[in-house]
């Protein structure tokens, strides 16, 4: 069943089919973070996946450009009871606003595909995460190739791939 897309002030609003990704790319990720993490959110809009994570304990972080977007994260992040950090910011500008280190976790869904340059921005991205730290990166599966080369050119090890409904997840260690 197509994805139903509805437009509301500029912004595209998926359909129903997000929220059971959204499901599936935590349950994923669960099965490899076995304590709680420092985690950041790249493009993490309304926090939709950054803010079950931190419902999981993981102190999250949500940098995304759009204040408003932001505003709607913390607000969902208040309904859930829980604590998230937000950044207004581009995902390049990542390097410059947090220290290698900061993190040992970073998810970048549903963003690389958008990417001039794909192993720049993940060269941006993951700036702030620990060594041996995981990269989450999920997308539509006509990219997922695409994904596949941009980690493997930044010398990250593939360690789980997920097929979800239209789209692939894979995370991987740096």
């Amino acid at each position: 069943m197509p994805v139903k897309r509805v437009f509301m002030t500029g912004f595209a609003v998926e359909g129903f089919g997000a929220s059971t990704r959204h499901r599936m790319a935590e349950a994923n990720l669960a099965r490899h973070l076995t304590e709680p993490c420092r985690l950041l959110d790249v493009a993490g809009g309304r926090g939709e996946d950054g803010v079950p994570l931190a419902a999981l304990g993981h102190e999250v972080t949500i940098l995304d450009p759009a204040g408003a977007m932001l505003a709607d994260a913390l607000a969902h992040a208040y309904t859930r009871g829980v604590t998230v950090r937000v950044a207004q910011a581009g995902a390049e500008d990542a390097p410059d606003l947090f220290r290698a280190g900061d993190f040992d976790v970073v998810l970048c869904h549903d963003l690389l595909h958008y990417a001039e340059d794909p192993v720049a921005l993940l060269r941006a991205v993951t700036a702030p995460l620990r060594c041996g730290g995981l990269l989450s990166l999920l997308g539509p599966l006509p990219s997922a190739g695409q994904a596949r080369d941009a980690a493997t050119e930044l010398g990250a090890e593939i360690i789980a791939r997920y097929r979800l409904p239209g789209h692939f997840h894979l995370i991987t260690r740096l």
